[in-house]
């Protein structure tokens, strides 16, 4: 035994004389550059996917677009140049065909990339987690709440938050401003879904209308923003860690919705809580983990009414901004919509409900599938990786361990889909296909990991504009740089993409004056 450590000291001291130096280290390293240059170009799996030279050897173009809210920009350049299949990263591709993408996303075969992790700085929940059994126990647990039947429960709450509450405040400012008043609209419109999911999410009037907002949303604009840009770069997640203050905004969301929590809990310990209260806390509070048959933990509480905050205010407040948005640059597309609504419900003191809406306003129901098509809140790519069985798409082999980004903003655009699809065309969803056309929008994504809220997303979006357009005018004001002109014939404010897809500039960009119609 002694002669065996013996010949170990001796080859060990060997090697640190007559190699450990900086001429063998500058040997290996240019070695190992050599190697991986050639595998690169002449040997790796992906070397005939089309895309820039430099993706073939590092990712950090792409990282660099997450992190400066480029991503929806970028990747739409690179499709646009290379086609629908993109090397983006040495491991990395990125697809923008809509049949690729139901394919990839039906099944959870696709787990999702580690991007998601520590979104929010909360653990894994029915949005962000990357377990196919953890996302399924969250769906059906709050099924009920999102379900068909439950929505009908729920509209008379959620109307009167998009329908009374909001009135009642454009009412407010246009008396105050002698007929008229200008208004941001993204504001407006996020403290409108801020209000819903306050009752909705967690039982509580936040006032966010009535008050014009509420700390809630800035903070949630923030984690969003936050969150990308920290997942961008691993190194700035230890960064994070270390350095509290830079996630500010993600403990103040915690800290609102584990007071929620614990409020409910006490009720509910003290018999207080009202029978008939029914919101997306309490169908969590009540519910028990399968594997354990026990309740869920304050900290599987947290992370779902966190998830639930950011997802419910956010990115339906950023369609509805888009909606304005794309309104306002087709004044004819907008004048076509108000006429619709007056000359169907021309009585200005009766709302219109969701189904009166669905049913009878096919225009409204048009216009808001072309926003969701042509600019839907999510911006991003839908990063999954690759199982070991591979993947085969457009006639590639993507091999275990590399990821394949599924291209929302892209997809949308499919031209094997749409007819000129990057012209913003209501009247398309109008034909004899608009129905099968309206199952093409990919908006809330597709398959098993659908967005779970869609239906109560677009729920809001019908009461909305439905009703602030039956009882009120908007118009830009007449500086704005978003006045249609012979240069620009639909100016559309800049975006920025965190995620979510929304306007760079919203509290300068998002401006409309608006009136009480005649």
């Amino acid at each position: 035994m002694d002669s065996l450590i013996k010949l170990a000291e001796l080859s060990y001291s060997y090697i640190l004389k007559n190699y450990y130096n900086k001429k063998a280290l500058y040997t290996v390293l240019c070695a190992y550059g050599v190697f991986k240059t050639i595998y690169l170009a002449f040997v790796d799996p992906l070397r005939k996917v089309p895309g820039p030279w430099y993706a073939r050897f590092s990712k950090i173009p792409v990282r660099y677009a997450q992190f400066s809210g480029e991503t929806q920009r970028y990747f739409q350049s690179l499709h646009d140049k290379y086609g629908p299949i993109v090397r983006a990263g040495p491991r990395t591709l990125s697809c923008s065909s809509s049949k690729e993408f139901k394919q990839v996303m039906s099944t959870y075969r696709y787990k999702k990339s580690t991007i998601y992790e520590g979104f929010a700085n909360v653990h894994p929940n029915i949005f962000s987690t990357r377990d196919e059994t953890l996302n399924k126990t969250r769906r059906r647990q709050v099924g009920p709440a999102v379900s068909q039947k439950g929505l009908n429960v729920i509209e008379s709450l959620v109307s009167s938050v998009c329908i009374d509450s909001a009135g009642t405040k454009l009412e407010q400012l246009t008396q105050e401003g002698s007929g008229s008043a200008e208004i941001n609209y993204f504001n407006f419109f996020q403290n409108i879904t801020t209000d819903v999911v306050g009752e909705l999410g967690f039982g509580i009037k936040i006032g966010a209308v009535q008050n014009e907002g509420h700390p809630i949303s800035g903070w949630i604009n923030a984690t969003v923003k936050n969150s990308m840009r920290f997942n961008s770069f691993p190194l700035l997640k230890k960064f994070q860690r270390i350095m509290p203050g830079l996630s500010n905004n993600e403990t103040n969301l915690k800290n609102l919705c584990m007071g929620q929590i614990k409020q409910r809990q006490e009720l509910i310990k003290n018999n207080s809580l009202d029978p008939n209260t029914y919101d997306v806390l309490q169908i969590y509070v009540t519910a028990t983990n399968p594997s354990t048959n026990k309740p869920l933990t304050n900290d599987e509480l947290l992370t779902e009414i966190v998830a639930v905050s950011v997802v419910g205010i956010h990115t339906t407040s950023i369609t509805m901004t888009w909606m304005m948005a794309y309104l306002m640059a087709y004044p004819e597309v907008y004048r076509k919509l108000v006429q619709e609504i007056r000359t169907t419900f021309p009585d200005r003191s009766k709302k219109i409900s969701i189904s009166e809406a669905k049913e009878k306003l096919p225009y409204l129901v048009a216009t808001i599938h072309e926003v969701l098509r042509v600019v839907g809140s999510h911006g991003n790519n839908l990063f999954r990786d690759i199982p070991k069985e591979g993947l085969e798409i457009h006639g590639f082999n993507v091999p275990y361990k590399s990821e394949i980004g599924m291209f929302l903003p892209g997809a949308n655009l499919d031209s094997s889909v749409w007819e000129d699809p990057k012209t913003f065309n209501p009247d398309r969803f109008l034909g004899a296909d608009g129905d099968k056309l309206k199952k093409e929008v990919l908006a809330f994504s597709t398959g098993v990991r659908m967005c779970p809220g869609k239906d109560f997303s677009m729920m809001q979006l019908y009461l909305v504009f439905a009703n602030i357009f039956k009882d009120f005018d908007f118009s830009l004001p007449a500086d704005s740089k978003f006045v249609p002109n012979s240069k620009n014939s639909h100016p559309i404010p800049n975006d920025i993409t965190y995620i979510t897809r929304l306007p760079a500039n919203p509290q300068a960009d998002c401006i409309v004056v608006i009136t009480k119609s005649s």
